[in-house]
């Protein structure tokens, strides 16, 4: 379908379409947070956003894409979180626990305000294989970012392997722990879930570091 290219009223054709992709987003979030991805259909999506149908694939190929976009949207978000939250701990000159507890807890809190935030980023992705490989790649994504910080806070000078292997295992360990106590599969508070994860955090990173210096990968006096 031909993209729309005339401005109106002001507002440019580009800026029209993100408006109604990032309107069907919205929208397509709450429905499936009420009723679940598999009830989900173009023409009650478009009805409810107040939208002709031929906006909907103006941006979307299919519903399977639009999963696989909400995913991505939300994904964005939450590394948006957790590196605004990592600037504001940094600049209030907080050590490495307390930032790692800083930045959990803001992630953690973002997830959880909404649950549903966690079980379409990293549960009902599932139900849909677009979606399923774009949680895949959300989570590489997160394990490579942070990865990249922790190789720079720690000045460890360039890439490290290990700190591939350890971004990988918080992110996806992180994961399973914050939808098990959702579940209540872990008996214990908030706050003390935010704690333990920023212990193993700290404890992770400066293994890692650690086992570096023993392998040469990183200068002793680092």
């Amino acid at each position: 379908m031909s993209q729309p290219t005339r401005p109106f009223h002001g507002e440019s054709a580009e800026s029209r379409v993100r408006l109604r992709r990032q309107q069907l987003l919205d929208q397509a979030y709450a429905m499936i947070a009420s009723d679940g991805l598999r009830k989900l259909s173009i023409h009650q999506l478009c009805t409810r956003a107040g939208l002709n149908k031929r906006y909907f694939y103006e941006s979307f190929e299919s519903l399977d894409a639009l999963g696989a976009a909400l995913v991505d949207d939300l994904a964005e978000r939450l590394i948006d979180t957790g590196q605004q939250a990592v600037m504001r701990g940094i600049q209030q000159g907080l050590d490495t626990p307390a930032l790692a507890r800083y930045v959990l807890d803001d992630c953690i809190t973002w997830l959880t305000e909404e649950p549903s935030r966690v079980r379409l980023l990293f549960s009902s992705a599932a139900e849909n294989p677009q979606a399923l490989a774009q949680r895949k790649a959300v989570i590489g994504r997160m394990a490579q970012t942070l990865s990249a910080f922790s190789v720079e806070y720690h000045q460890a000078g360039g890439p490290l392997p290990i700190a591939h292997v350890g971004s990988a295992l918080l992110v996806g360990g992180t994961i399973e722990a914050i939808m098990t106590w959702l579940d209540e599969g872990i008996a214990i508070s908030r706050d003390e879930l935010v704690e333990d994860l920023a212990c193993f955090w700290v404890a992770v990173g400066d293994g890692a570091i650690a086992l570096s210096k023993r392998r040469g990968e990183v200068p002793s006096g680092q």
